[in-house]
């Protein structure tokens, strides 16, 4: 099989990366910068750092610091015409996947007409743009910062959609996560992971993305725990950045599937948060594919830290992998569909929109429908309660 792999962006990692980062953008001509981020960013200080750092460059700044949680439409045009009336040369997006989605989307209409709704893909207009690009993620879950995608909630049409704009650097420095809570910590974990168990089992694998989800749920299954619980340990910290850095350019070259669209849609119809919704889609992922993948079943399994029994076929040892996840969940405080007030047939109800919404779904290992889909759910919603 012939396939296909790139890297969208440099990225600059580790400790004590964002020192780098007057100078990268001084590297890139820009003079005046957007920079787009939430409130949990300024009050960790983390945004009057940065700005800080720009001014003492003397590279002026704008803020934009009412991004909202799954990236709204018309928060975003509100950036968007920001960037514009102020002439910004650079966008700099600063936090977590909504954050840097904002950002995305904001680079788009720095340079063209608003709404973004416009751009969304499948049904909006060719765009051109050429703005630099930043992104500094402040948690370790998205990998939006090496994805091509932007994912904005259309609030006129209540569904999510896309952007397609990539960054032109990443900046990746673990010391900005040391601030993040501990239950931001544990969705943010499953988020990544879910990334590299999904993208480890599409219809679009390649040989990059292959080694690069095993490494990211050994580092996850090794760090994310430990952060956890200490949320200073820089070293767990350090590994689950460079986990959902690297699961990030996994699935923009294999793509997601069922588990994204079922947490997608949970997203919009219960307000849920994205990684807790992802979270309680993985263990569904590993078993639904042990028949069909039974190499890549023991493969999750084994990355995951499961001790494989002699003579277990592979769809007892997915059984095990899945039950292995659903124990840190717990641990981790991810809550069940009962136990956020949903009942099982609502849970189960979102099958429809959730296939017609995310066209991705179609990259599974076997074909799911909305009856398939629905089935699903409500195993996620018995599974784990």
């Amino acid at each position: 099989m012939v396939s296909t792999y790139s890297q969208l962006c440099p990225v600059v990692f580790g400790p004590g990366a964002i020192n780098q980062l007057a100078d990268k953008v001084k590297e890139y001509g820009g003079t005046k910068a957007l920079c787009i981020y939430d409130a949990g960013v300024k009050a960790a200080g983390i945004a009057d750092k940065i700005l800080g750092r720009l001014a003492g460059a003397g590279i002026a700044a704008v803020s934009f610091g009412e991004v909202l949680p799954d990236a709204p439409s018309e928060t975003v045009n509100r950036a968007g015409r920001l960037a514009q009336d102020e002439g910004v040369d650079i966008v700099i997006g600063i936090g977590g996947g909504s954050a840097l989605d904002t950002a995305k989307a904001a680079a788009v209409l720095a340079e063209n007409p608003l709404p973004i709704s416009r751009y969304f893909v499948g049904r909006g207009s060719p765009f051109k743009s050429t703005i630099p690009l930043f992104l500094i993620p402040t948690t370790s879950g998205t990998g939006s910062e090496v994805s091509i995608m932007a994912v904005i909630h259309d609030e006129e049409n209540h569904v999510k959609d896309s952007v397609l704009r990539p960054a032109s650097l990443a900046i990746v420095d673990p010391e900005l996560t040391l601030t993040v809570p501990k239950s931001v910590t544990a969705m943010t974990g499953f988020d990544a992971l879910s990334h590299a168990v999904e993208a480890y089992t599409t219809n679009r694998t390649n040989p990059k993305a292959d080694i690069l989800c095993l490494e990211v749920m050994r580092l996850i299954m090794g760090s994310l725990e430990k952060a956890y619980n200490d949320g200073s340990d820089l070293e767990a910290r350090t590994r689950l950045s460079l986990a959902s850095n690297l699961a990030g350019m996994a699935f923009n070259d294999a793509f997601l599937h069922f588990g994204h669209a079922a947490a997608h849609e949970m997203g919009v119809v219960f307000h849920m948060p994205h990684g807790a919704a992802c979270a309680l889609t993985i263990p569904e992922v590993i078993t639904f594919v042990s028949d069909v993948a039974p190499e890549r079943t023991i493969k999750i399994a084994e990355a995951l830290g499961v001790d494989i029994r002699k003579g277990a076929s592979a769809a007892e040892i997915g059984e095990e992998a899945a039950g292995k996840i659903r124990g840190l969940m717990k641990r981790l405080g991810i809550k069940s569909l009962k136990e956020q007030g949903i009942s099982k047939e609502a849970a189960m109800g979102i099958a429809e929109g959730a296939v017609a919404h995310n066209p991705f779904v179609s990259c599974a290992l076997k074909p799911v429908d909305p009856p398939v889909l629905r089935e699903l759910i409500g195993k996620m919603y018995d599974n784990y309660q």
